[in-house]
């Protein structure tokens, strides 16, 4: 069985190449506000990349899914503004679920605010949830990208994710972890 997620662990500041700093932490119930509204900022063009389609009202959907976690199965880590820095304010999420408690594989899916776009702040999340993963002893993550969603097939990739194109316009993505260490370790070791 794999370790759940205490929600209290591991919020820490990051540094953004731009500079910009944010706290990650793992959702809360109180969430539900600030996610609504960090959600409402999506462009459809993201909504569509994230869901693969339209959803009916998507901020509160996702709001009420985000702050309804089961810890043994799920995990959340948001990026908010610093408390000094005034009202909290959610400006990415990044999400892995596992089918059931003793799975050894987890899907990943992650935003970020529409308006905060190329400022690194969706790799950092991403290196976050693959620890986050790691820590719970989970062998591998997965995911579905719509094949139009090329920022994303570049981070994944940069991540070490191998992937597929299906026939639907999607691309499913995947990280070994053993299999990413293996590689790590060959082109460390010069081989």
């Amino acid at each position: 069985m794999n370790k759940p997620i205490r929600r209290s662990d591991r919020q820490h500041t990051i540094k953004l190449p731009d500079g910009e700093l944010f706290q990650l932490r793992y959702v809360r119930p109180d969430d539900g506000a600030r996610l609504e509204e960090m959600f409402s900022h999506a462009s459809p063009e993201d909504i569509h990349f994230r869901c693969l389609g339209a959803v009916h009202d998507f901020a509160g959907k996702m709001a009420e899914k985000f702050t309804s976690l089961d810890p043994e199965t799920e995990a959340a880590i948001i990026a908010t503004t610093l408390p000094e820095s005034g009202p909290e304010e959610i400006f990415g999420i990044v999400h892995i679920a596992q089918e059931h408690a003793d799975s050894e594989t987890a899907e990943y899916d992650i935003m970020v605010r529409s308006d905060f776009k190329a400022h690194g702040l969706g790799y950092q999340l991403m290196t976050e949830i693959l620890l986050c993963a790691r820590r719970r002893g989970l062998k591998a993550v997965t995911g579905t990208i719509s094949a139009d969603n090329f920022k994303m097939l570049q981070m994944v990739a940069e991540h070490g994710f191998r992937s597929r194109r299906t026939e639907d316009n999607a691309v499913e993505v995947r990280v070994d972890f053993a299999e990413l260490d293996a590689r790590l370790e060959a082109e460390l070791s010069g081989s």
